[in-house]
This record gives structure tokens, C-alpha cells and sequence, in this order.
């Protein structure tokens, strides 16, 4: 079988990035064609990796009949159609996180998936890509810490972020943190403890970006969830850190394992007349670079019939129902539980 030809939709910087780990990390698949609102970004990508078709209409990239399968990096907000005309035409996907922006159009998407017998629907929870969770999940899998009873993740942005948040959180383009970061601390949240969520808290606040709060938004925040198995979350989300921090915890009733507890950039390590130091991640697209590209690798071999995929179109609802209940929570200041949810 030959290259695997993608068309990608989304040419902002993580559409660039996907785009050029297509390109030079992954075998097996090439982009033929790529699509954006603007058609000065389109001319300018389409010439720098030469790409043969470039497009400003999704729909008129669908009619591209060498295409086998489209990479959809573009706003939430225009995932839902997309992602049926993309399953409509036969093609398989990629969609990157969150799937939609309700769990209805969630639904929807995969009542599209399953009419249409799309062989290949991955989304962008890189994170179980990663290499340290997948070997993480392996190690809870193969029982080495025993059942597992809490999983604790923290997601943090650094402060640098601040300006380009509030300025797109005012402009309607950025969810509240716990859709827009917590979405994956959810999935991985569902992928340990291997069960549905029961009931959750949330608080936080606007403490340094106080514009925030006008979005029914936050600079920092945390969420504490029980499971139905009787399993505990904890999911802490900032956007003040130092760095791009994202670290998690398994606590298993045999043993722990944990990612990432300090994000260090390097296996350096510096000591000076007066203290220690360590470089850590500047941003999340140096934290996730690998993650990025194992999640494409993987999608591109369930495509070839090699793999089976850890992410599927399902996983997009259950998460989001999280990010629903700790939103809700956040703002009733309350405890909230399942049945009071979208199904």
C-alpha cells in the first residue's frame, strides 16, 4: 500500500507543527493537501512544503478524490461539520481535541462514524501517546501497582500565556481552562481509572488575569471527582506557572507511579554558589513534540489495519461530560453529580 494521502484542515501553529511532523517524522502518509479561511496562509504553506492542492473551502477539499483521510486542526466550533462531511465522504480522521462543543454534537459525530463505517477515527488526546503515560498505562495494565484507587494531574500554563488568552477568551475563540486544558486531564482521568465519573467539585478563581471572571473563567482552579468504581480525581489547571507543567500521579494500593513531577526540558541539571537549577519547558508544543508524532504514527497504522487505537470517537463525549459537571460545579459552588447530565 502506498503513502496514506492526508489533507489537513487548520493552519495555525498546530496545524503547521502537525502538518510538518507529517512530513518529516512519519512514514507512510505525506499531506496532499492542505485548507484554511485564509487564503494567504493557504499560499504561503502550500509553497513552503510544496503541497500540491491548497483550499480555502473545506468542502471543496473533500472532493479531492486522492485523498484517503483529512487531519481536522481548525476550531472547535467547526469540528462538528467536518467531521461528518469527512465521514460522509468516506475518508478517515484525525480531529483534535475537544470533538465538539456539546456532548449532542458528540453524538452526532459518532452516529456519522458508525453509518458511514469509518475505519480510522482518532482524536488528539496526545497525551496517552506520550511515551512516559503509554508505559504508564502498561505498568497499571500489567498490575505492578496493584488496583488502582486515585490519579492526580496538573496542567499549567505559564504566565506568558496571559495576553493571548484573555485577548481570544474576549473574542468568543477560547473556552474556560477546564475545556480548553482539563479536557485532557479528564480523558487521562477516565483512561487510568477505567470508569465513568460519579460526582465532582470545583473551585478556583481569577487571582492575577482578573478579567477572567467576566468569561465565568479562571487563572487557576482545581477539581476533585469520585468515580463510580469508587476511584478519586484530581485535576488542577493554571495559567500563571513559570513554565509549560503538566505532571501526573497513579496512586495504585501496591505502589505510585509518576510523570513528569518536575518539567525538566533537559537531563540537565545546574548547581551555582547559591542554589540549583534545572531548565523546564518553555511551551507545550516542546512538552508534547513526541506525543504529537506517536499520535499520528498510531492513527496512520490503524489505517494500514496494524494497530488498534487507544483514543476513539467516543472518548470526545465522556470527557466532555466531565468538563461540563467541573464547569457547573465551579460556578454553582457545589457538588454535582452524573444524573443531573446530558447523557
Amino acid at each position: 500500500m502506498g503513502d496514506i494521502r492526508i489533507g489537513l484542515a487548520g493552519l495555525g501553529a498546530l496545524g503547521e507543527m502537525h502538518l510538518n511532523n507529517v512530513l518529516e517524522e512519519v512514514s507512510g502518509a505525506t499531506i496532499i493537501a492542505v485548507c484554511d479561511i485564509r487564503a494567504d496562509r493557504v499560499k504561503e504553506i502550500k509553497e513552503k512544503y510544496n503541497i500540491p492542492y491548497g483550499y480555502t473551502d473545506y468542502d471543496k477539499m473533500l472532493e479531492n478524490k486522492e485523498l484517503d483521510a483529512v487531519m481536522i486542526i481548525t476550531n472547535v466550533g467547526a469540528h462538528h461539520d467536518q467531521c461528518i462531511k469527512a465521514a460522509e465522504a468516506g475518508l478517515n480522521i484525525f480531529c483534535e481535541k475537544p470533538l465538539a462543543k456539546t456532548i449532542t454534537e458528540c453524538h452526532e459525530i459518532e452516529k456519522a462514524i458508525e453509518e458511514n463505517h469509518v475505519k480510522a477515527f482518532s482524536l488528539g488526546f496526545m497525551r496517552r501517546s506520550d511515551p512516559s503515560y503509554a508505559e504508564a498505562k502498561r505498568r497499571v495494565r500489567a498490575g505492578e501497582i496493584g488496583d488502582v484507587i486515585m490519579f492526580k494531574s496538573v496542567s499549567l500554563d505559564p504566565s506568558t500565556v496571559l495576553p493571548g488568552h484573555i485577548a481570544n477568551v474576549r473574542k468568543g475563540l477560547y473556552a474556560p481552562f477546564f475545556y480548553l486544558m482539563g479536557n485532557h486531564d479528564a480523558d487521562l482521568a477516565l483512561w487510568f481509572l477505567n470508569s465513568d465519573i460519579e460526582s465532582v467539585y470545583a473551585a478556583g478563581g481569577a487571582y492575577v488575569e482578573k478579567e477572567f471572571a467576566k468569561y465565568n473563567d479562571y487563572d487557576n482552579a482545581m477539581a476533585l471527582a469520585r468515580f463510580q468504581n469508587g476511584t478519586v480525581a484530581m485535576i488542577q489547571v493554571g495559567r500563571t506557572h513559570n513554565s509549560s507543567h503538566v505532571s501526573a500521579e497513579i496512586i495504585g494500593t501496591k505502589g505510585t507511579i509518576r510523570i513528569n513531577n518536575i518539567p525538566n526540558a533537559t537531563r540537565l541539571e545546574c548547581f551555582y554558589e547559591n542554589g540549583y537549577s534545572q531548565p523546564v519547558e518553555p511551551t507545550f508544543l516542546a512538552r508534547w513534540k513526541n506525543a504529537y508524532i506517536c499520535e499520528i504514527k498510531d492513527w496512520i497504522a490503524c489505517i494500514n489495519g496494524k494497530k488498534k487505537l487507544e483514543v476513539t470517537v467516543y472518548d470526545g463525549a465522556k470527557s466532555l461530560r466531565i468538563c461540563d459537571m467541573i464547569q457547573k460545579a465551579y460556578l454553582e459552588k457545589r457538588v454535582v453529580t452524573i444524573g443531573e447530565m446530558e447523557a
